[in-house]
């Protein structure tokens, strides 16, 4: 897996140990509590977003060394969307059918449910509305979208790909 994704994984492993000691801490208001789950699963949504971002990116680079067409991919994956698992599966879907299809396959119930969860909730806490997520379900959450990163990932290696 990339560096750069790897490092932002670390970062957020080291953010739900923080957010854990936070909800061990008495002395801390809950409302303090919530709202550093809220900013987590923020953070869960980016780390989803640039993991497929830098994954496909790294596909391209190594599948062509054409600038124009490099250059083209980068500037639709910069193209804000919310990312959940129908989104994931339209985008990859550009890059390849079968990889669509497989993601489909393997995204279907609680994998993909837990990333709808966490772009569902990041869309209300970046509106301002308020939300309630306890840190155990968004540490399953990220556990889940952790494997779809890792299903992007195996779908988009150049040695084994089928478009």
């Amino acid at each position: 897996m990339h560096t750069d994704i790897v490092e932002r994984k670390n970062t957020i492993d080291r953010l739900f140990a923080q957010a854990d000691s936070l909800q061990k801490n008495e002395k801390v208001d809950e409302e303090v509590k919530s709202g550093f789950v809220s900013y987590l699963c923020v953070r869960c949504y980016v780390f989803v977003e640039f993991a497929v971002q830098t994954i496909l990116k790294e596909y391209v680079n190594t599948v062509t060394h054409d600038d124009a067409i490099v250059n083209f991919v980068q500037e639709q994956l910069r193209i804000n969307r919310a990312l959940r698992r129908s989104e994931l599966l339209s985008l990859i879907g550009r890059f390849s059918e079968v990889w669509r299809k497989n993601l489909r396959e393997t995204t279907k119930g609680k994998l993909g449910d837990s990333l709808d969860s966490i772009v569902n909730n990041r869309n209300k806490i970046a509106h301002g509305d308020d939300v309630y997520i306890s840190l155990s379900n968004l540490h399953t959450y990220f556990g889940d979208a952790q494997r779809i990163v890792e299903l992007v990932q195996d779908e988009c290696d150049p040695s084994k790909v089928q478009i």
